[in-house]
């Protein structure tokens, strides 16, 4: 577990990713010596990140695939997903499959290339379902804990908020640019150009770009088994067309849903929740069904490892231990 101190900090960077160590020293009433010496500590061992992720304006193609595998296999078909790009998140899960995985692709064809040529293919896969999103309702970037007063988020203001859609193709630059982010969505200026190869004022300009475009975002992430919401579940339920958009906006505003997508599927929508103990999500079904009566939650799946969070790699105790860059931002644009 980590401390209310470093929760607190986890908290602000929520809200401000790219705050200075002197505004979340003052938030956090420390030194900014102290804010930076905590947030290292966080870093070094895996405990928290700041991480770029594709934004509401990113033009590429979410799916969510459940795959079922051979007995014995889940852990070894997990870690050659764990690799791919395309793969940005991989859970190991007990439920109706045993795999679930978010896939990020350029567009359709490229997932139907990814799904049928490499996904299905791998030794031990015996099956899939596939969930197309047709909308991100909230993500994790829009996740808070509960660790600062309310004085102290309204002191740190919010991120900006994309103002509009990307202006134009994405180029190499910007891919190396987010790539870097990828890995520390907190490098300082210098350090990003250094590593795309251009100056510290570019990296900076294209990088506000990107993000004031909703190309990208970015987030704070803590590992989920160090703080009190060890156990993510998620929810696939299926809802009358007309209350679809109701009952998405609802849940987003519940404080332990952390993800709602709708989905071109026989099940429309999928909720995923932190909880403190897998039986928490009995009362959220009950609460749904007494606001929403016609809302049918089909399946339910709790992850029992998490391989992979949105390009983050993990090691068996939930710790971060590396990282691999996102497609679509990582692979070539589509002729």
């Amino acid at each position: 577990m980590i401390d209310e101190e470093d929760l607190a900090l986890v908290h602000a960077l929520q809200v401000r990713p790219r705050a200075s160590w002197t505004e979340l020293g003052e938030v956090l009433g420390c030194t900014p010596a102290t804010a930076a010496r905590r947030w290292e500590r966080l870093a070094d061992t895996g405990s928290a990140w700041v991480t770029a992720v594709p934004g509401p304006n990113c033009v590429a193609l979410t799916a969510y695939v459940g795959l079922r595998c051979a007995p014995g296999t889940r852990e070894e078909v997990a870690a050659a997903l764990a690799g791919d790009p395309a793969a940005v998140t991989v859970e190991i899960t007990a439920g109706s499959h045993d795999l679930l995985v978010e896939v990020i692709t350029a567009d359709l064809a490229s997932f139907g290339r990814y799904l049928l040529d490499r996904v299905e293919r791998l030794p031990g896969v015996t099956g899939s379902t596939v969930a197309i999103a047709t909308d991100v309702v909230t993500e994790a970037s829009r996740w808070r804990l509960d660790a600062l007063a309310p004085g102290q988020s309204a002191a740190l203001g919010r991120a900006d908020r994309p103002g509009g859609v990307p202006g134009r193709s994405l180029t190499e630059l910007d891919r190396r640019l987010l790539t870097g982010l990828g890995r520390d969505g907190r490098l300082p200026w210098h350090q990003l150009g250094q590593a795309a190869g251009t100056s510290a004022a570019t990296a900076r300009r294209r990088t506000e770009r990107l993000l004031g475009s909703g190309e990208a975002a970015l987030r704070c992430d803590v590992a989920g088994p160090l703080f009190e919401r060890p156990v993510t579940v998620s929810l696939w339920a299926r809802v009358p067309a007309p209350e679809l958009v109701a009952v998405a906006r609802h849940l987003a505003a519940v404080p332990s849903v952390r993800f709602v997508a709708t989905t071109a599927a026989r099940e429309n929508l999928l909720v995923t929740l932190w909880l403190r103990r897998a039986e928490e999500v009995h009362r959220l079904e009950a609460d749904l069904a007494a606001r929403h009566p016609d809302v049918l939650v089909q399946d339910r799946t709790i992850a029992l490892r998490t391989a992979k969070r949105m390009g983050r790699l993990f090691d068996a105790s939930g710790h971060g231990v590396g990282s691999v860059p996102l497609a679509p931002w990582a692979e070539p644009a589509p002729r």
